[in-house]
């Protein structure tokens, strides 16, 4: 039995602490009475405590002592929250608690950098629906889960309960593989939470998952890893253009494009703000100079795809969100045609690019039933590689970003995924609330087993 909203408050006049105080409306509705003894359950903590029945609440309340309250990690002195009676357990457990972890740490000015938007969003979603929100930054691992929780404007730090669902947006490749981050993970692994996205994803690995598909292998780039100097050369005779990138990077950052010319090969370089370029006369003193370059990391050789443009000069992609909904199936929650900056090789919002609306963009480009299709298209094929990659991966994933291009022979290609996709900016202009926001709580709700509430016409209430 379930209902979405309860009042949990502290009462300091209260006789024991073993003793729930509980609205007589409440009582009815979970058919419990005064005497009952139940297991009373938030977060992982659970305690047994008696029913004391009341009639004075107007509205379904249950009071608890401060030690109660301290015991079980309840921060406030009052909050709506969700209450699910499970009458095959006697228990009566209150929620969701969900959080969103970052190594990001907190700053008075700065708050959660580029971050905060984002989280302030989650916070006030989540608050909308009576659910406990909170952010935990990972800076060295404490078993008690202090972390910070968005009350009145501004955000505070509290001592919390394990979460019942967690969301990894920790922004750093090094760090997941840190003992905090390994603490943290089992920590959640022994009290059963659920977690998703758990790690970045491998460009490479990637690529040889959805290769192993084969309705996949149209839309993917000839991809190789960058090793031996046979296999590289190979790709420079095929073809025109190549790029040499990071097989763990992000955001357009240490991208290397290779153009054969009459001089030999020019090599371009996505971190620079104007088209500065090297050149080399032979493909082995081009491999030679990257061999010692790019030695410390992995890297991969991808097929150039000379992409449509924008304007003059202006190639564009398209990144295409895809969230888990309640069903566990995959859904394009948003997407946006990125646009490179003027003599740039990366559409990337970090490296200058501009955000557009994909119906916008393309219907300059085509008549507007070509470009409605197009748009179709793109999704289908994102849900499509989120569905097999989140088969073919170990761990749980309930949001990717899917990088699709399309070139000037009107076909589309699919150049990347991300399982930690760019929250800087809004879906929509002047939107406090993005959708992706709104389909992630609602995700992490799920996996509470706490889902929203759905409307008549089947769409769940903002």
């Amino acid at each position: 039995m379930f209902l979405r909203k309860i009042i949990l408050q502290v009462d300091s006049n209260l006789a024991r602490s073993d003793q729930l105080k509980i609205s007589r409306s409440l009582c009815r509705y979970f058919d419990l009475k005064s005497g009952d003894r139940v297991k009373f359950q938030f977060g992982y903590q659970i305690v047994v405590v008696f029913i004391v029945e009341t009639p004075s609440f107007k509205v379904p309340t249950i009071e608890i002592t401060p030690e109660l309250a301290e015991k079980l990690k309840f921060p406030f002195e009052i909050f709506p929250i969700h209450c699910l009676y499970k009458q095959e357990e006697n228990t009566l457990k209150l929620g969701p608690t969900i959080t969103c972890i970052t190594n990001q740490m907190y700053h008075e000015e700065s708050k959660f950098g580029s971050m905060t938007t984002f989280f302030e969003e989650l916070a006030m979603f989540a608050k909308h629906h009576h659910i406990l929100f909170y952010v935990k930054p990972l800076r060295g691992f404490d078993d008690d889960l202090t972390g910070y929780s968005f009350q009145e404007e501004q955000w505070q730090k509290y001592l919390l309960p394990v979460p019942d669902a967690v969301y990894n947006r920790i922004g750093s490749r090094v760090f997941e593989t840190s003992n905090t981050y390994l603490q943290f993970t089992q920590l959640l692994e022994d009290k059963g939470v659920n977690f998703f996205n758990h790690c970045f994803l491998d460009k490479w690995e990637i690529h040889e998952a959805l290769s192993s598909f084969p309705e996949m292998t149209p839309y993917l780039p000839s991809t190789i890893p960058f090793d031996d100097y046979e296999t590289f050369a190979k790709k420079l005779t095929l073809y025109d253009v190549i790029f040499v990138k990071p097989a763990h990077g992000s955001q357009g950052r240490q991208i290397l494009k290779i153009e054969k010319d009459e001089q030999g090969f020019s090599v371009y370089y996505s971190s620079f703000s104007e088209k500065i370029s090297t050149q080399f006369k032979s493909s082995y003193l081009l491999y030679k100079r990257l061999k010692e370059r790019l030695k410390k990391k992995s890297f991969i050789v991808q097929q150039g795809i000379e992409l449509i443009n924008f304007e003059e000069k202006r190639p564009l992609d398209f990144r295409v969100l895809c969230i888990r909904n309640e069903e566990g199936q995959w859904k394009v929650i948003s997407s946006v045609a990125r646009i490179s900056p003027r003599e740039k090789m990366v559409s990337n919002i970090a490296q200058g690019g501009e955000q557009r609306r994909p119906l916008d963009i393309l219907t300059t480009l085509f008549d507007e039933k070509l470009a409605k299709q197009y748009v179709r298209l793109m999704g289908e094929l994102a849900v499509e590689v989120a569905s097999l990659i989140s088969e073919s991966h170990e761990g749980l994933f309930g949001e990717l970003g899917i990088d699709i291009a399309l070139d000037k022979e009107g076909k589309l290609w699919i150049i990347e995924v991300n399982s930690k996709p760019s929250k800087i900016d809004l879906d929509e202009p002047n939107q406090r609330i993005r959708p992706s926001t709104r389909a992630i709580i609602a995700y992490l709700a799920h996996l509470s087993g706490y889902p929203l509430k759905r409307n008549d016409k089947g769409k769940r209430e903002r």
